[in-house]
């Protein structure tokens, strides 16, 4: 479809590796960076991509939100207690 310049999966997800195939072979000129989560990744998947990063725990954790988070018209959001 060309919608994009450079994709970033967030995943180890092996089952992505043909999808990702599909990409770069249709649109050789694209770029599929995979970024493994902590303690995850996938050999084939890696391979099949252009690049790959490492999300590291400490990074993951500065990007989680607080626990509640207000709304401008006052209404709470609250993360689940399993994301803490």
């Amino acid at each position: 479809m060309d919608q994009f310049d450079v994709a970033l999966l967030v995943s180890a997800d092996s089952d992505l590796v043909g999808p990702v195939r599909a990409v770069r072979r249709l649109f050789s000129h694209k770029r599929v960076l995979v970024a493994f989560p902590p303690d995850r990744s996938s050999k084939v998947l890696k391979q099949a991509a252009n690049a790959q990063i490492y999300i590291g725990r400490d990074v993951l954790a500065k990007s989680t939100l607080p626990a509640v988070v207000v709304k401008a018209n006052g209404f709470r959001l609250h993360r689940p207690a399993e994301w803490s």
